[in-house]
């Protein structure tokens, strides 16, 4: 065994030689870097383009300031405050309060259609007015309660002879351009009204408009004397001969009820009327008085 490591660790002439070469190389490569090391050159530093750089720094800070100063005296030239009634303010008065012209037509289009402001603070809520804007100019508004009464005296007036000129309205019937004629009702949500329609093949209650799309509630009571709905101009479905697709086609009715439907018709037989329907497990009352208005066996 000693024999064994004795052979291992021990080493020739020229083995020893190669050894003692091979640490030399990997010193030499080790200290090359350092011996070779670049000298650091100072960089050359022209003082005339140093000064013409200063020169200019200082011309574009001048500049800047100049710009500045023109900004603020436009911007301080073109906004006027002033005190202002918000119902009675004319188009070139909110340009001399610098307000936008989109916002300027949002305001007045807001006043044609019959809205008022109460008190200053209601400016506020005018779409597209600006936080800055509007901290800037309600400090001076100014509501004048005789102009607030002229208004609502005119609307009121035109408000009354429309209604005089309109006839109370099928809703099952009535085309876009009647429903026009209501007033506030506006020139697109008569065309959601007749889609909805479409889609349930009628309302059978008045109260189902408020589910149309754009429908609020102040909308919903001004209209709402002007219009009725007659069960006779409602589409129906005959569940005894309408298929799957016939059925599932209305928003009122679901697949799995237009399913459920004929899978009973197909095990039962013919209804013998629209509460027949009741027998299937799944349509409770609440669903039975949603889409039994829509429903026929005849």
């Amino acid at each position: 065994m000693k024999r064994i490591i004795k052979d291992y660790f021990t080493f020739s002439r020229k083995e020893r030689v190669a050894v003692i070469i091979l640490l030399a190389l990997i010193i030499f490569f080790i200290a090359l870097p350092y011996l070779f090391e670049p000298k650091k050159i100072k960089p050359v530093v022209e003082e005339e383009l140093q000064m013409e750089l200063k020169k200019l720094q200082q011309s574009k800070s001048q500049v800047d300031s100049v710009v500045d100063q023109t900004d603020t005296t436009s911007a301080a030239t073109k906004i006027e405050l002033f005190e202002f009634d918000p119902n009675t303010l004319d188009a070139e008065g909110w340009k001399r309060l610098s307000i936008p012209d989109k916002t300027i037509k949002t305001i007045l289009n807001y006043r044609n259609k019959g809205g008022k402001f109460y008190k200053p603070e209601d400016v506020r809520k005018i779409w597209g007015l600006q936080k800055n804007d509007a901290d800037r100019i309600v400090p001076f508004a100014k509501i004048s309660t005789s102009s607030n009464s002229f208004q609502q005296n005119n609307f009121n007036k035109k408000i009354s002879t429309t209604i005089k000129n309109i006839k109370v309205l099928d809703i099952n019937t009535a085309t876009a351009e009647d429903l026009m004629q209501i007033p506030s009702i506006g020139r697109s949500l008569p065309y959601r009204i007749i889609n909805f329609r479409e889609k349930l093949g009628g309302f059978f209650d008045l109260n189902q408009l408020k589910q149309t799309w754009g429908m609020t509630d102040s909308i919903y009571q001004i209209i709402i004397p002007f219009l009725k709905t007659q069960s006779s101009t409602i589409k129906k479905i005959n569940i005894n001969t309408a298929n799957e697709y016939e059925m599932s086609r209305t928003s009122f009715i679901s697949k799995e009820i237009a399913k459920a439907i004929i899978m009973y018709r197909n095990q039962h037989g013919l209804f013998q009327n629209v509460e027949d329907i009741k027998k299937i497990v799944f349509i409770n009352e609440e669903t039975f008085l949603k889409i039994s208005p829509y429903l026929t066996t005849k």
